[in-house]
């Protein structure tokens, strides 16, 4: 199955999830107008991402998510882990 959610975050930027599920998330892509320092950890971000359950809660997602920015030193701007694990929670519900 294919999923895709979009989040304007408050105050913030717009994030995009697209992504591919079974029983795991297989594929995912994160896009919009938000902005990320260095540039290479939203690769590893969307990495850590794919093959979590597609049950997998928003907190477990966003704890994922910050594990990866405190290890890879990641700045976030107009964006939060956790307005991306909302935003892959919707993309997995649509």
């Amino acid at each position: 199955m294919e999923g895709l959610a979009r989040l304007k975050v408050p105050g913030g930027k717009l994030i995009i999830v697209k992504l591919k599920y079974e029983k795991k998330i297989e594929l995912l892509q994160i896009l919009g107008d938000f902005f990320l320092y260095p540039e290479a950890s939203l690769k590893k971000i969307e990495d850590s991402i794919v093959g979590m359950s597609i049950d997998a809660t928003e907190a477990e997602i966003s704890r994922r998510i910050s594990e990866v920015s405190k290890s890879e030193g990641v700045e976030m701007i107009g964006i939060t882990p956790e307005s991306i694990a909302q935003t892959v929670v919707m993309a997995v519900k649509k």
